[in-house]
């Protein structure tokens, strides 16, 4: 068992996250000896300036009248430095209280900036790799740690301390390889006194994953039709309990069955809860088997973990062994064991020191994975370490086939062999999109495919059809090849490292490839300064900086210098390439540094078509126009539904596209619209068909309709809606969910309702204020009587079931933005064509959108619930019509404040 060194845990309360503007409010602090709490200290802290929210008194249990009599942090700086000493600080996400806590000393006159800090959150990720995720909270229940209340300094600091001994004491246990590997990565960082292997060179590691398949034939077999399996006492009947046939159900199947039959493309929409999902398994796998491979394609992970752990193996039982399922993910979701290798062996030069953490905790998943896959790494987060993985992953212009050193076991390649040798192959509608922009280079042949969450593929064209640029696009880039302005890291300076001294004029190379990256930044960084410039001269009221001609021509920035200096770049790469890609102890490095380039002309194709602009069938516009730094240039397609016309429809053998929301007053034409497939040719016209629900929605959704406050166009409406917020919402004892259609309405009712539910002891949660969205939605489903306001995301794709939320608000009908691009974009164009850009545009979007967010409430049979909604044009407009047929005209009108609090309890 390894030695626990002397270390002091620490935890702060703040009065928010902003590390310039709030203020710490507690400080405690924990000394632990041989794995033991010893001594601590507290401190409430007063704050300076900062006034203390009501959720953070809420979440604390800190109130403003204990903060009054507190001393200020100046007072007790000195208690806290001679508390700790020298010993290292433990914290649980440690970038954060040092942040907050070296900021804190600077102001009053102390220098802590070279104090070590050592992160409970860092061990405990490489550590306990199988918890769900690794907040405090979480790790606290999972593994049995004593504390009397969460949010409060002194009992997470001792709780930060305990998990940091557990998570020493368990990396101890783990095979030898690791430990070493841990060394090697700690060298030159705070953590080198902690991990101290004398291992000189570290062995090779012994890997998980199997080699990679051979390719074989896809068997051929009868199956049977699909009525043999949804009715009473069916095939189905064998793997599902309890199972009842379903009219729907077996519809369902049948259209399907006949439409891979037969050859077309079918439109059908099911409620949730009909049985859709499986209706369509069976299907595809009965096709699948007969030797035509299937692909099913998810835009949720949720969904495609569901498919791929629940159902996909609960229907294969009954096709013993024929059926043969797979999943394939993009290419950079797969680790590259060779990038990984170089890593580990050059982490001063190839890692930043805020990478080193990410790094150190995916060194057991590594070890232990036998499918590379990043997704099942509950250590690792792909989003905040974006750059980090950009590193690790596999990528086609660096995993080059066969002179591969990690050939056969290639996570890659594993999983696109599993693919090519199965019949039914489970994807997501971004790669399919990818592969479809990319001419079907990604996936496995296939001959149908079934779109659940079809409602979703318009939105998901237009990202992955779209272009966009930015400074930091470029930069990320670049800081993989060259991070520091001082040089001597990165992968230039790798590999001019492994070059011969006797090769001066490669070294020479390497120095003129650096000097012209960084010119090329310093061009692109001038240039965005030079919009932001002229966008400073402009008037604020040009709506959502849409731009037609070429941004030379209408913002005065020439983009040639940076191509120039990028043409420079280019020029020294190909020559470094090509002049040490076969030396020895290169070759792999060098591809890397190809594949780079590879990413940058990617972005240099993306700047010229967005620079260039001068299209009328695409929108281009600008991102944050304000801040030079942060521009973002973005083109996107008006009609992304032709891409699908030319390069699809005309090909495929059968399609399904399905969803619980695709029709607008149980027509579907305005979804086929979206998607090319009106006035399609080759005999393609889509089969259509809506089922409505099984049983009567409307008998377990009640819905209240408010006629009292102003139309939501007029100036007092803001405050009418938080008033009405404000006198119902603290009263209320069930959870519920308020949504918005604009982060700003969402952030003035947050500020109304606050104070009332820190009066009344009840959780206020608030999208965009109180942390991420998990979080929230974690914290949300525990809770009772609490209040989650929401927008954007939160209208579709989150679960609450049963008591979870019983009262859904929706304080506006969601139509779509008229100062987005790309609705601005199409309504000038519908107007153009003297088309009635409402009832044509923005009635079909709310509908749909306006029923995904109605679905949050009921999502199965059993629950039940109430909608109130605040907005008066479902009554007032003739439009409103449209919207109340969603729940049948069965709703009640609000014509005051007391008929909804009547109505809420």
């Amino acid at each position: 068992m390894v030695k626990i060194p002397a270390f002091v845990a620490l935890d702060l309360e703040t009065t928010g996250l902003d590390f310039e503007k709030d203020e710490i409010i507690e400080v405690a602090l924990v000394r632990f000896e041989n794995g033991e709490p010893k001594e601590n200290l507290d401190f409430l802290v007063k704050p300076s300036a900062v006034e203390l929210r009501p959720f953070i008194e809420t979440l604390t249990g800190i109130s403003k009248a204990d903060l009054e009599s507190a001393s200020d942090f100046a007072t007790i700086a000195g208690q806290i430095c001679s508390f700790v000493g020298d010993l290292p600080i433990v914290a649980h996400n440690a970038v954060f209280d040092s942040k907050f806590l070296k900021q804190t000393f600077t102001k009053v006159g102390i220098s802590y900036d070279s104090h070590v800090f050592w992160d409970s959150l860092t061990l405990s990720r490489i550590a306990f790799q199988d918890v769900p995720n690794h907040r405090l909270d979480t790790l606290v229940q999972e593994l049995n740690i004593e504390r009397s209340r969460a949010h409060r300094a002194l009992p997470d600091a001792d709780a930060c301390g305990r998990l940091f001994v557990k998570a020493l004491e368990k990396i101890s246990t783990m095979d030898p390889w690791i430990y070493d590997a841990l060394s090697q990565v700690a060298k030159g960082s705070g953590y080198e006194t902690l991990f101290t292997s004398k291992v000189e060179k570290l062995s090779p590691p012994k890997y998980k994953l199997p080699t990679a398949p051979a390719l074989e034939a896809l068997p051929k077999s009868k199956a049977p039709r699909v009525s043999e399996f949804f009715k009473e006492g069916g095939f189905i009947s064998f793997v599902v309990d309890d199972y009842k046939p379903r009219h729907n159900q077996q519809d369902f199947a049948s259209v399907m069955e006949r439409n891979m039959y037969k050859g077309g493309l079918c439109v059908l929409e099911a409620p949730t809860g009909s049985g859709k999902t499986l209706s369509y398994l069976i299907t595809a796998a009965n096709k699948a088997i007969t030797g035509e491979r299937v692909l099913i394609s998810t835009a949720t992970r949720t969904l495609q973990e569901q498919l791929w752990t629940e159902a996909i193996p609960q229907i294969a039982k009954i096709y013993n062994g024929e059926l043969r399922p797979a999943i394939l993910k993009g290419r950079d979701n797969y680790l590259c064991l060779r990038k990984f290798e170089e890593l580990l062996m050059h982490p001063q030069t190839l890692l930043s020191a805020e990478e080193r953490d990410s790094f150190m905790a995916l060194i057991p998943w590594v070890l232990s994975t036998e499918t590379g896959d990043i997704n099942e790494c509950n250590s690792f987060s792909q989003s905040r370490n974006r750059v980090l993985w950009s590193k690790l992953s596999c990528s086609a212009s660096c995993c080059n086939g066969e002179n591969h050193s990690h050939h056969e076991n290639c996570p890659a390649l594993i999983a696109k062999r599993k693919a090519m040798n199965a019949n039914m192959v489970l994807v997501n509608h971004s790669l399919f999109l990818s592969d479809l922009q990319l001419d079907f280079a990604l996936l496995p042949s296939y001959e149908h495919i079934v779109f659940d969450e079809a409602h979703r593929l318009p939105e998901i064209s237009n990202q992955v059809f779209g272009r966009s640029i930015s400074f930091f696009g470029f930069r990320n880039i670049a800081k993989t090849l060259e991070p520091s302005k001082a040089g001597g890291d990165g992968l230039i300076a790798e590999i001019a490292s492994r070059i011969p001294a006797e090769k001066p004029e490669l070294h020479e190379i390497c120095d003129k490839l650096s000097e012209a990256l960084g010119e090329a930044e310093k061009a692109l960084h001038r240039f965005f300064m030079k919009i932001g410039k002229k966008l400073a001269k402009q008037k604020n009221g040009r709506s959502g900086f849409t731009y037609t001609n070429s941004i030379l021509a209408e913002y005065e920035a020439d983009p040639a210098t940076f191509l120039e200096q990028y043409n420079n770049a280019r020029g020294f790469a190909e020559k470094l390439v090509a002049a040490t890609a076969n030396m020895d102890g290169l070759k792999g490095i060098v591809s890397d540094l190809d594949s780079r380039m590879t990413e940058i002309s990617h972005f240099i194709s993306d700047f010229e078509f967005v620079t260039k602009a001068g299209r009328n069938d695409w929108v281009f516009y600008m991102e944050e126009p304000f801040n030079p730094h942060t521009i973002k240039l973005h083109a996107l397609p008006l009609h992304s539904g032709n891409v699908w016309r030319e390069k699809f429809y005309p090909w495929i053998k059968s399609a399904t596209f399905t969803s619980a929301t695709l029709s607008v007053q149980a027509d579907l034409t305005y979804f086929l619209q979206k998607m090319g497939m009106d006035n399609l040719r080759l005999g393609k016209q889509p089969f259509v068909r809506v089922y409505t629900e099984q049983s009567d929605v409307n008998e377990r959704r009640s819905v209240m309709v408010a006629k009292f406050l102003p139309k939501p166009s007029a100036p007092e409406f803001g405050d009418a809606l938080n008033d009405t917020l404000l006198k119902v919402l603290p009263n209320v004892e069930e959870n519920t969910m308020v949504l918005f259609t604009s982060v700003a309405t969402m952030m003035k009712a947050q500020a109304a309702l606050a104070p009332a539910f820190a009066e009344r002891n009840k959780l206020l949660l608030c999208q965009h204020v109180d942390g991420s969205l998990d979080g929230l939605v974690a914290m949300f489903r525990k809770e009772r009587g609490a209040c989650l306001l929401g927008c954007q995301s939160l209208w579709e794709g989150v679960d609450f079931p049963g008591d979870a939320l019983k009262l859904l608000v929706i304080t506006k009908l969601p139509f779509p933005n008229p100062s987005d691009p790309l609705v601005a974009g199409l309504t000038n164009e519908m107007k153009a064509a003297n088309k009635n850009f409402f009832k044509d545009y923005f009635i079909p979007e709310a509908y749909i959108e306006l029923r995904q967010g109605m679905g949050r409430l009921l999502r199965s049979d059993s629950d039940s619930g109430k909608v109130l909604i605040l907005d008066n044009r479902v009554v007032l407009e003739r439009y409103g019509k449209t919207f109340a047929r969603i729940w049948n005209f069965k709703n009640r009108i609000a014509g005051s404040v007391s008929d909804i609090e009547r109505f809420v309890k």
